[in-house]
């Protein structure tokens, strides 16, 4: 299975490209990137991206045959020039290229967050400006399917804090964080599954991440044989 990975370099990213070189079933990771990564592995394959507002064409010719995409790109401190304009550039150009057209799936798995707020009227004590524009972001999002027919599958996850490791205050943090690993394992099970559930609370990526990473990883050559 191939699948495109932006954000490969930041914490969470670097996370979830481990996640998908560990598993059998994955047999190419597209990364978009403006450089060539330092992680080598044969599974990977860089595709430079100019201009993640314009696709080049030899740039997304490189992308055919992807059956999900797991976006990363940015960081909650980012603007919605990266949330927004350059996610929205993304699933466009894929959409263009045919991907969600052949036959199968093509899952797209977003990077949201907890305290994000899809309500436009609703009254916020903090940052609400901010969580209301990730807000519309989520709502573009789960309109793709809407947009671009019922190949595509979006999928938005929502962490909490994002923790290294089980963090010591764990029991008084309850719901509010998810390890890393856990968090990774949930989005890429995302984009190779899929599942009726679209968006995912941190919750929901905790119990998902774990399930995941206690599965024996399929063996693809087995089932060819």
């Amino acid at each position: 299975m191939k699948i495109i990975l932006s954000g490969a370099t930041g914490f969470i990213g670097s996370a979830v490209l481990q996640r998908l070189i560990s598993l059998p079933e994955i047999t190419s990771i597209l990364v978009l990137s403006r450089r060539p990564l330092e992680v080598k592995n044969p599974k990977i394959q860089t595709v430079i991206v100019e201009d993640f507002h314009n696709y080049k064409q030899h740039e997304l010719d490189q992308l055919s045959g992807a059956e999900a995409c797991i976006w990363v790109l940015g960081s909650a401190k980012s603007g919605m020039d990266v949330h927004m304009d350059m996610t929205m550039a993304a699933a466009e150009a894929f959409e263009k290229m045919g991907l969600g057209k052949e036959g199968k799936d093509f899952r797209f798995v977003y990077t949201s967050g907890a305290f994000v707020e899809r309500d436009q009227n609703k009254s916020l004590w903090l940052l609400s400006e901010k969580r209301k524009a990730r807000g519309t972001v989520e709502d573009r999002v789960m309109d793709l399917e809407k947009q671009y027919g019922q190949g595509w599958k979006p999928f938005i996850v929502r962490p909490g804090f994002v923790t290294v490791r089980e963090p010591t205050l764990s029991p008084i943090l309850g719901n509010l964080y998810v390890p890393v690993g856990e968090l990774a394992a949930a989005m890429v099970d995302a984009a190779v599954n899929g599942g009726e559930k679209q968006i995912l609370d941190n919750a929901d990526l905790r119990q998902y991440g774990k399930a995941a990473l206690q599965r024996k990883p399929s063996n693809v050559l087995e089932k060819q044989n």
